[in-house]
């Protein structure tokens, strides 16, 4: 059951309940992503395109409340992402929780194809997570100029290879975003519990992705509440229909 309810009716503090990680004895996984109308998940080439003053208020609101960012490295260049930062309304409420001051960012590359002078890629509340038999020269590279690393699989980033060892590291709330590729693996090995999406009163046309493209999966989800503002803009968070296949992260 949900109700449609106007944004603006909606307080501050009502909002950080609405979108609060629910308590999970696994890693709970979120993602948020943007689409238009038509269901193009960038714009120009860039989500954050797509985007209003509302959708930011919801990113930096959940980025606030996660213990770690989860994104394919390659959005991560194509956005321009930045080491988290969190607003310090929020200070308090991630102390009570037990969080470190900003959320982990995670940098999702098979093949840590990454420009070695992206600061982004080196700083210290950044990991990249990537496969064992990534390119032995990327990897250096990478390493030399101070980033870190951790192996989640072999050939490419398991999904879960990756949870466990978010887990192990005491990170339960994930907040991933994106991109459509990674998003599509999630669901795909049965590990996205939720889903924030923010639809734009927009038709773009042309050939952009949809939020989850490659990987096939069977995911039923239910709404569990959807938010409209004045500019057309929809904020909807969905949540898994059926039970997630157990898995065990110690």
């Amino acid at each position: 059951m949900f109700i449609l309810q106007k944004a603006t009716d909606v307080t501050a503090d009502e909002l950080e309940r609405m979108y609060a990680f629910g308590a999970s004895e696994r890693p709970l996984i979120r993602a948020n992503m943007v689409a238009g109308i038509d269901g193009a998940a960038t714009a120009d080439g860039k989500s954050g395109s797509l985007g209003s003053d509302g959708d930011r208020q919801l990113f930096h609101l959940q980025r606030a409340l996660a213990d770690v960012i989860v994104v394919g490295a390659s959005t991560a260049v194509a956005e321009g992402y930045h080491p988290p930062t969190v607003d310090p309304r929020y200070a308090a409420g991630r102390a009570e929780r037990g969080q470190s001051a900003v959320p982990l960012l995670v940098l999702v590359s098979r093949s840590l194809n990454l420009p070695v002078d992206y600061p982004t890629a080196t700083h210290p509340d950044v990991l990249i997570a990537t496969c064992s038999e990534a390119p032995d020269e990327a990897r250096s590279a990478l390493l030399d100029a101070g980033a870190g690393i951790v192996d989640c699989g072999r050939s490419t980033v398991d999904p879960h290879a990756l949870v466990a060892e978010l887990a192990a590291r005491g990170h339960r709330r994930v907040l991933c975003e994106g991109g459509p590729r990674f998003l599509a693996e999630l669901a795909a090995a049965g590990l996205l519990d939720e889903l924030a999406l923010t639809i734009s009163p927009i038709v773009t046309g042309g050939d952009a992705p949809r939020i989850a493209r490659g990987a096939v999966a069977d995911a039923p989800m239910r709404v569990r509440h959807l938010l409209g503002d004045d500019e057309g803009y929809l904020f909807q968070l969905w949540e898994r229909a059926v039970d997630r296949p157990t898995h065990t992260y110690d």
